[in-house]
């Protein structure tokens, strides 16, 4: 039966690790030793060996999804889609079964964030169209479509007073394309597939660059 030969202080506050008979380790939350009443020398069965899993597993996430919001504001989907990845690798690096269920551990997770009022969407939708404010209002409204998310267009005008036509000027600016280039028929093409990509409308690209470039 597999022992729990040490329990040894991370370098990291509040963490220790667990190492087994079988020369694996779990990091741990120190407060988790005290409440599974864990010692050295422990025998451990495979249940109780799943609940260390579970707690050490639920522990790692937790201070994960915690750095994450740090960074920056986060909605439920975009967490959960970056735990689930976070979970992969963290199973690879302790040997953890592939069929170890993590749904639930996400799912408790995410509930006591958004009870502590730290997913909060608002939040995530004003960072995220102000980061990219570079892109067209269109895109910046189907981008945020993508996670699960429906918001009014106005928001995003009101948020960014640039129009898309300002945006269009600034990236030809940026790029600091003159008339010569655009007017050849193949760069011309390149640029306005380019601005498309973006999101912005073809008449709109267009219009900016006869306008800009007096091309018409």
């Amino acid at each position: 039966m597999l022992q729990l030969s040490n329990i040894k202080a991370s370098r990291i506050s509040n963490r220790v690790n667990l190492t087994f008979s079988d020369n694996s380790y779990l990091p741990f939350f120190i407060d988790d030793v005290v409440k599974l009443s864990l010692v050295k020398n422990q025998e451990i069965d495979s249940e109780k060996l799943d609940l260390l899993i579970h707690t050490s597993l639920t522990y790692l996430a937790k201070e994960y999804a915690l750095r994450q919001i740090a960074i920056s504001p986060k909605n439920e989907k975009l967490l959960s889609q970056k735990m689930r990845l976070f979970f992969q690798k963290t199973k690879r690096k302790f040997n953890i079964s592939n069929d170890f269920p993590i749904l639930p551990i996400i799912e408790n997770i995410i509930s006591e964030l958004k009870d502590r009022n730290l997913l909060n969407e608002s939040d995530f939708v004003t960072y995220f169209i102000q980061k990219n404010r570079h892109k067209s209002q269109a895109q910046i409204v189907f981008l945020i479509s993508q996670f699960g998310i429906k918001i009014d267009p106005s928001l995003v005008k009101k948020l960014i007073p640039q129009n898309d036509l300002n945006l269009i000027k600034k990236f030809l600016d940026k790029k600091r394309i003159n008339q010569n280039y655009l007017s050849d028929f193949n760069n011309r093409q390149k640029i306005m597939a380019s601005l498309y990509r973006r999101g912005f409308n073809l008449t709109d690209i267009k219009n900016v660059i006869d306008d800009y470039f007096k091309l018409k």
